[in-house]
């Protein structure tokens, strides 16, 4: 049995301008790939044109909420912007529910920063994305709640980022009217715990606004320029009360203390690459005034909005780079590959496609490649 759900009649922001119509009939859906890090995403060719998609796939007999993931492709159709990822197509087979989205070939920034070292200019091109989203995003009352390095997916050919993870998101209206506070509690909170501002922990009377993003998105520049995600080796507890009192991770570099005075005797070899990989470089000034003033800052009245941070020195400098793109930093980067090829590297038909898509264990995922 299938239903239909959602289907992208509009012109897409991905990509060239062109008309996206995409079929709900799951025999037009050849397996080409499936997605090397994960079981539930695949790259399907889509029959009638020949184009390669991703597929992400949902029990929905395994999901406690269906709501929640429901409100991804409500919110997600409702929204069009060339850093934000569209929903192409929805529909359910068999209790899956098949999700379709344009193929991001680079995998997520996540990904990139566990293969590559990303330079401060790379930061730069995947902030600026990434902010211009959340402009779009904050002007229409929507809090994003779930910022992080993989939710960030870069496309081909020109290593645009865009962001993914709607369904965490929730909207500042209310009745019609626009809530200052927000005081919900997000569900399924527990994979973006690290990421989320600690006035959203603290589920205080202030409750939280747009600025939490923000936030997110310092500890993302984290994430990505130390090529670790911060707070990950320490008890929740403990990652609790270090946010709750204002003390924060940073881009680890020659000017930071904690690196100039480690011991290195006891260090594994791949703490100690890291360590050579720190102590070697140095960020400019405004790069991390913009990560520890603007973005960590623990005052959410004190850090600037997404449209202000776009106009800081540290995005600024992409202008007056001889870079175009982020891609052009990333020289020997390769495309997302698969974990294996179709059945001895043949073709097969769109029905065995189907069944072979089908046949494997599902769990609820972000669009999530590592």
């Amino acid at each position: 049995m299938n239903t239909f759900i959602h289907k992208s009649n509009s012109k897409s922001s991905f990509g060239a301008i062109v008309e996206q119509r995409l079929e709900s009939l799951p025999q037009l859906y050849e397996c080409v790939n499936q997605m090397k890090t994960s079981d539930d995403h695949f790259i399907v060719k889509y029959i009638p044109n020949g184009d390669k998609y991703a597929l992400r796939r949902t029990n929905l007999e395994m999901v406690n909420n269906i709501e929640f993931v429901v409100n991804e492709i409500k919110s997600t159709c409702l929204l069009k912007h060339k850093n934000l990822l569209p929903i192409l197509c929805s529909f359910v087979r068999d209790f899956q529910l098949w999700t379709i989205t344009p193929l991001a070939a680079y995998g997520s920034a996540s990904d990139l920063s566990k293969t590559k070292t990303f330079s401060e200019l790379a930061i730069a091109f995947i902030v600026r994305d990434v902010l211009s989203a959340l402009v779009y995003l904050h002007k229409r009352g929507i809090i994003h709640r779930s910022v992080r390095g993989s939710h960030i997916l870069v496309t081909a050919p020109d290593g645009r980022c865009l962001l993914s993870g709607l369904k965490h998101s929730t909207s500042c209206m209310n009745d019609g009217k626009w809530q200052t506070a927000i005081h919900e509690y997000p569900t399924n909170a527990k994979p973006n715990l690290i990421w989320l501002a600690p006035e959203i922990l603290e589920q205080n009377l202030l409750g939280y606004n747009a600025k939490s993003d923000i936030y997110s998105l310092g500890i993302t520049i984290c994430e990505l320029a130390n090529t670790c995600i911060p707070f990950q080796d320490v008890e929740l507890t403990e990652m609790l009360l270090d946010k709750l009192t204002a003390h924060y991770p940073r881009p680890l570099d020659s000017t930071c203390d904690e690196i100039r005075d480690l011991e290195i005797d006891e260090m594994s070899e791949e703490i100690r690459h890291k360590y050579e990989i720190y102590k070697n470089r140095t960020f400019s000034p405004s790069f991390h005034k913009f990560t520890i003033d603007c973005c960590l800052n623990f005052d959410p009245s004190l850090r600037p909005t997404a449209s202000q941070l776009l106009d800081h020195s540290f995005v600024k400098q992409i202008k007056k780079s001889s870079h175009n793109n982020l891609l052009s930093l990333l020289p020997n980067v390769q495309p997302v590959n698969s974990i294996q090829n179709n059945v001895n590297g043949d073709s097969i038909s769109s029905e065995d496609s189907v069944n072979k898509v089908s046949s494997c264990d599902e769990s609820i995922n972000d669009w999530i490649f590592s």
